[in-house]
C-alpha cells in the first residue's frame, strides 16, 4: 500500500469530483474492508468464537458469515 492508498487519503479521494478517481478510491477501499473482514474472521475463529458470534458482531446472518468465510478457512487447514 503505497502513500497515496493509505486509507485515510482512499477516504478522501472517495469524494473527488473526477469519477475516475472517486470510482477507484471505492475499488480500493472496498478490498480493504474484504482484506480487513478476513483477517479478523480468522482471528476470531482461531480464538474460538463461533459463527453466530462472528456474524452478530458483523451485523450479518450466521449463514452469511459462514458462507463467506468457511470454505476458504477449510481449503487453507484453518476449519474442519
Amino acid at each position: 500500500m503505497g502513500a497515496e492508498d493509505t486509507p485515510a487519503s482512499l477516504a478522501g479521494q472517495v469524494t473527488a469530483k473526477d469519477p475516475d478517481v472517486g470510482l477507484r478510491a471505492v475499488v480500493a477501499l472496498r478490498r480493504l474492508l474484504e482484506e480487513l473482514e478476513r483477517l479478523h474472521v480468522d482471528n476470531a475463529r482461531d480464538q474460538g468464537w463461533s459463527w453466530q458470534s462472528i456474524a452478530t458482531a458483523l451485523n450479518i446472518s450466521r449463514q452469511s458469515v459462514h458462507e463467506k468465510h468457511a470454505s476458504r478457512r477449510k481449503a487453507t487447514g484453518k476449519e474442519e
